[in-house]
């Protein structure tokens, strides 16, 4: 069955070069090795090719008549749908000046006529890797950008959620299913006479004499199955005071974790 599936090309090259015999030398190399090969003899039809479906990378003769390959480089470069495609110059000349000119107008490797098949086929290889590469580490750029952006804007909606949740003159807790406080308002520690910090790392069985664990897990499981629940109770604070309070719970999902939103209103202050 795996024998009737249709192989993919690897990538897909453009070849550029006014001499027939290196176009299908090159094509007959490059399709053995599993690339898709398109074909053009001239620097303006490359131009309009390339635009009109930019390969993943493009193989440029220098010595073109009309338009050479440097100029058609340098064309390439300045067209952001077709600036970033890789280009490796093909050409007869092998001086070091040609050479160093390909790199300056843009071109990323140079391949010297005659053609050797394992150096086109290595050539072409790495700088389709490194342009995958290069891909890919932009995406994951775009992602974690994407991701900081997200990020700064939940901690934006936090810090104005706590911001308005503290000017509350009621006391406001969340907390879970072990009835421990995730979260407390300054008016909480202020109406018990405790720090935040403290009663973070405090309990309902802390504060209020009326629940213990039994009772608790009542409370929760009536909370959870009702959405709301009012009830009134009395707490205890840091002094050994005892107030009368009514509590409107509300029961919350965030995050797979469930959670009771208590607001506290103290009857009677002292």
């Amino acid at each position: 069955m795996d024998n009737d599936r249709v192989q993919l090309p690897k990538a897909n090259i453009l070849v550029v070069d006014d001499t027939p015999d290196n176009l299908r030398l090159l094509s007959a190399m490059l399709t053995q090795m599993g690339y898709e090969i398109r074909r053009v003899i001239n620097g303006q039809t490359a131009l309009k090719t390339a635009q009109a479906a930019p390969p993943d990378l493009i193989l440029l003769d220098i010595m073109m008549p009309d338009m050479n390959g440097y100029e058609v480089c340098q064309r390439l470069k300045a067209s952001e749908k077709t600036r970033d495609i890789p280009i490796i110059f093909i050409s007869a000349l092998d001086e070091v000046l040609d050479k160093v000119k390909a790199f300056a107008v843009g071109g990323v490797d140079y391949i010297t006529k005659p053609f050797s098949e394992e150096e086109v086929f290595a050539r072409v290889e790495n700088n389709l890797t490194i342009r995958r590469l290069q891909k890919q580490l932009t995406e994951q750029n775009i992602l974690l950008q994407q991701e900081i952006r997200d990020r700064q804007k939940a901690e934006s909606a936090l810090r104005l959620s706590q911001f308005y949740l503290d000017r509350f003159k009621d006391s406001i807790f969340f907390v879970n299913y072990d009835a421990q406080f995730v979260y407390v308002n300054e008016a909480a520690g202020r109406n018990l006479g405790y720090s935040r910090e403290q009663l973070l790392n405090m309990s309902v069985y802390d504060i209020d004499p009326n629940y213990q664990e039994a009772k608790w897990r009542s409370h929760w499981q009536e909370v959870r199955s009702k959405g709301s629940l009012v009830v009134e109770s009395t707490h205890r604070t840091q002094d050994n005071r005892h107030i009368n309070v009514e509590i409107s719970v509300d029961y919350l999902e965030f995050n797979g974790q469930e959670y009771h939103c208590a607001s506290i209103r103290y009857i009677n202050p002292q």
